[in-house]
């Protein structure tokens, strides 16, 4: 398409297009979690306290019916059921979009890493049934053990942002996959186990459903309606069939399409965007509505529409549904002189953290690397701890198990005593990691590996008296701002003074595909010239902008395309994750000066006065 608008209008129109597809890209981590842990916590405080009211106002009001009518037709259920079936099925589908994601591109594209935390859940699931069931041998309880199976997701992630801020990024999609693994064992485990009666007819409907999601992604069909409609679909059948509706929201987030954005879908969003800046009218607005669309995946768009009405209204809600447990001196007393009770306790914070930490260590010792780098058992242990807090599904598991009263409200009392404790004590060990994390990043701290020529990216002499490593991320916006400082002090410097960088991407957006791209501009000689065009672009909001980068850099786009997903690229850019691990590097930039961690103001004035004091004491 000709150019037909001016030089201005030409930048207004790449401005606007960069902000809109800003608005539909979908490759960033959740926002917010503190915020929504804060708000999920209160919610279930005020259940609490409800539920321990006089009178019954809060089992009346989430058993009040709910219909839906149409003709002779009607579909409903009580509150309780619309939150727990119909709104927490779109909670577990957020979690697995997000699994899916990291599986095709993001820090599980290593299938032996996504192995690893969906082992752990298998045996987080078996181990604590195994010990529950011990405590509870030859009694009636034991028809219970699948009440100790089930980590509540929403809970420990809630835990997680409020006390683990500070833990690896790698840790919470660790933590996400373990928790749709074990959401889907323990479902499963529903199904077979605590369900009276399943329907076959409404189950073949139901994978009917699956199949035209699976038709509709190979066809390549990207409108979301028209996956929703089918989504919808394949709920209502298995909340029909007597499956646990809430299964329906995992699959269906596995089968829907996931690729990351090519250059071919962005320059005809870019096309289309132009067209409609030179003729702006309904027709044109929406052909660049639909191309930007097109230029991100389903997948990608869900779990970003689903992103705030998970955090601030399905997961408190659900909190203020299932929250409530009725408390006395009384019901406490014969809790804790029942088996039921203390096996439900062990079997939640014992064999959870025993299961889940085992299992990580062994597979990590038969096969090093099987974990993400800087990800260590000690974070793992600590969260195999939270994964103690149950509550979700164990309370319904338990209201499946027990018809009597009494049996009913030891089980509570046991979840919500584990729960109470795993989170306790899985908190404490997250303090004590994180003061642990912040002595070894102390000034003082060595660089490991040294410098060494020919690995390392190094700008200035090898030899020069003076140097400087900056651990960062093409993503990071005070990374861009360190390069400039970088810039400065060789221009001060000279010859006496090299710069090195290396990779570390911290779980930011894209920051894992850029430094991918930076070691195959390595590859081609340009490395240093794609590293000066991503930081002269920022911030950095979609993956267009590293094609940009390239070219720009003078890199051969085709190999690029092809060298991405290259394991000798990976490699390289993990041997930085490992070392910045092994050093207790979290954060970015991170300064190396003459090989020691610097943690003072990063201005270049600053930094000048340090150097030249360190040459003259040379």
């Amino acid at each position: 398409m000709p150019h037909l608008l001016s030089p201005v209008a030409r930048r207004q129109v790449n401005k606007s297009f960069r902000r809109a597809l800003h608005a539909v890209s979908l490759l960033r981590p959740p926002s917010g979690e503190v915020a929504a842990a804060t708000v999920l916590l209160s919610a279930t405080l005020i259940a609490l306290v409800w539920a321990n009211l006089p009178g019954s106002t809060y089992h009346d009001v989430w058993a009040t019916p709910l219909y839906l009518e149409f003709g002779s037709l009607s579909f409903g259920m009580d509150l309780h059921h619309w939150i727990n079936d119909a709104l927490m099925a779109l909670f577990f589908a957020f979690l697995t979009l997000e699994v899916r994601r990291e599986i095709e591109m993001g820090e599980l594209r290593d299938k032996r890493r996504a192995a690893v935390p969906v082992l752990a859940a298998a045996v987080g699931l078996a181990l604590p049934a195994a010990l529950f069931l011990a405590v509870t041998a030859d009694t009636d309880a034991a028809a219970g053990w699948g009440v100790v199976v089930s980590t509540d997701t929403a809970f420990v992630l809630g835990v997680l942002a409020l006390v683990g801020r500070r833990m690896p990024a790698q840790l919470r999609v660790f933590l996400v996959t373990l928790a749709v693994a074990d959401d889907i064992g323990a479902l499963a485990i529903i199904a077979l186990f605590y369900t009276d009666e399943l329907k076959l007819v409404p189950i073949l409907i139901a994978l009917a459903g699956l199949a035209i999601i699976a038709l509709l992604r190979r066809l390549g069909v990207w409108r979301g309606a028209i996956y929703l409609m089918a989504a919808v679909l394949v709920w209502v059948a298995l909340y029909e069939s007597g499956v646990h509706a809430t299964l329906a929201g995992v699959v269906i987030a596995l089968l829907l399409p996931i690729f990351p954005t090519s250059p071919e879908h962005v320059t005809r969003a870019r096309r289309l965007m132009s067209a409609f800046a030179q003729s702006p009218s309904p027709t044109f607005a929406r052909l660049a509505e639909d191309g930007l669309q097109r230029a991100v995946s389903v997948n990608e768009r869900a779990h970003r529409q689903l992103l705030p009405y998970v955090n601030f209204l399905i997961l408190p809600l659900f909190a203020l549904a299932n929250a409530g447990v009725h408390i006395t001196p009384d019901i406490l007393r014969d809790a804790f002189t029942s088996e039921l009770t203390w096996g439900i306790i062990i079997g939640l914070t014992v064999g959870k953290t025993v299961g889940i930490t085992a299992t990580a260590a062994i597979a990590q010792r038969v096969r090093p690397g099987a974990l993400p780098p800087g990800l260590r058992i000690s974070h793992i242990g600590a969260t195999a701890v939270l994964s103690g807090i149950g509550f979700t599904l164990s309370l319904f598991v338990a209201d499946l198990a027990f018809d009597d009263a009494t049996s009913l409200g030891r089980a509570q009392i046991g979840i919500l005593s584990a729960s109470l404790l795993a989170a306790a004590i899985g908190s404490i060990l997250f303090r004590i990691l994180d003061r642990r994390e912040r002595s070894t990043t102390s000034a003082g701290t060595e660089l490991r590996p040294p410098i060494t020529p020919g690995r390392d990216h190094t700008r200035g002499p090898a030899d020069a008296p003076l140097n400087v490593v900056v651990y960062g991320s093409f993503a990071c916006g005070f990374c861009a701002v360190s390069a400039e400082v970088m810039d400065e002090l060789r221009a001060h410097f000279g010859q006496q003074m090299s710069y090195t960088f290396r990779h570390l991407p911290a779980g930011l957006p894209f920051a894992r595909e850029f430094a991918l791209a930076s070691e195959v501009a390595a590859q081609q000689g340009r490395f240093w010239q794609f590293h000066d065009a991503v930081f002269a672009t920022q911030p950095i909001t979609n993956k267009t902008q590293l094609y940009e980068a390239a070219s720009r850099a003078g890199m051969n786009l085709r190999l690029l395309r092809n060298d991405l997903s290259s394991e000798s690229v990976a490699h390289r850019v993990e041997e930085d994750e490992t070392a910045a691990s092994d050093m207790g590097l979290n954060s970015t930039p991170a300064l190396f000066l003459q090989g020691e961690l610097y943690e003072g103001a990063k201005d270049a004035d600053t930094l000048v006065q340090i150097l030249e004091n360190r040459l003259t004491d040379a």
